[in-house]
């Protein structure tokens, strides 16, 4: 049996408009090249695939049991389909971004502003996910670069440095301890804390800092995202220790930040493929997140 994709093509829209006419003009041929196909299908195959009455088409039980198949054939034809597009508009000029929360929401936002006025024509995408998945799709190649605190090395991917920041206090602005430019860990003893739960390498580095310096810790609240916190500051409920990136966005006439020593780094990292070496544009991004990283710095 030798079946051809316009046989198949005419079918399925005589199926969906139920009619030779309609099917014609979906598929941009005359209505009478619309029936030879079908009579040509039918013959192939043997089926009698529509009951014709007017022009009209109406399905057969063998029609309604073929076109499932028919179906299935052409999502996959429409799945390849994206997938080219997809393809296509990389070379055109598609830079994929993956980063964690903090820089997501906190430092890329600017640096996207800048690559736009140098690179007009590129599009770009922005996936957020924990570090753990930010690696993942960069590893996987979904994602061209990634930006977020890892380790130095992981499979399948490069890692390179970014200007190293540090971790601040984040405290009520009236809060007797925004009167001091530094806060060190005694000054936290026992005091009310607001701290991330999840367990990430910055935050196993900011509670080793306080268990390093022997104090009670009152940790009265958690959560996996940083709004809850910031928003928990603003009504006084307690201290927390955070990123740059987020600390410095948070700051307002409620929320005072300070320094906190001694210091936590912050250590961003930039993610590339291991196996494909970074496009011109990848470049590029890196180069302003590097400046606009450099310049944050207090």
């Amino acid at each position: 049996m030798r079946l051809n994709l316009r046989q198949v093509e005419a079918f399925r829209a005589v199926f969906q408009t139920g009619s030779m006419t309609a099917a014609a003009d979906l598929m941009g041929v005359t209505q009478p090249a619309i029936s030879r196909l079908i009579r040509d299908l039918e013959a192939e195959t043997e089926i009698r695939l529509f009951d014709r009455t007017g022009g009209r088409g109406t399905p057969t039980p063998d029609a309604v049991a073929l076109i499932r198949e028919v179906d299935r054939s052409f999502h996959g034809l429409d799945r390849i389909a994206r997938a080219a597009i997809e393809l296509r508009g990389r070379r055109e000029g598609v830079l994929r971004i993956a980063a964690s929360v903090a820089p997501s929401f906190f430092c890329l936002p600017a640096v996207i502003g800048r690559f736009h006025e140098a690179w007009p024509g590129v599009g770009l995408s922005l996936k957020t996910g924990s570090s753990p998945e930010v690696l993942d799709l960069v590893a996987l190649q979904q994602c061209d670069i990634g930006v977020a605190v890892v380790p130095a090395e992981a499979p399948g991917v490069r890692i390179e440095p970014l200007p190293v920041q540090d971790v601040l206090c984040v405290l009520p602005a009236s809060h007797p301890l925004a009167a001091k430019r530094v806060i060190r860990p005694q000054h936290l003893d026992g005091v009310p804390l607001l701290m991330v739960s999840d367990y990430s390498l910055l935050q196993q580095r900011i509670m080793q800092c306080l268990d390093a310096a022997g104090i009670r810790k009152n940790i009265v609240f958690e959560s996996s995202y940083l709004a809850p916190i910031c928003g928990m500051i603003a009504e006084n409920a307690g201290i927390s220790l955070l990123d740059p990136l987020t600390a410095r966005a948070s700051q307002n006439e409620r929320i005072a930040v300070r320094r906190f020593a001694p210091a936590v780094p912050f250590e961003l990292k930039l993610i590339h493929s291991a196996t494909r070496p970074p496009t011109e544009r990848a470049t590029a991004f890196a180069a302003l997140l590097e400046q606009h990283l450099l310049s944050r710095r207090t």
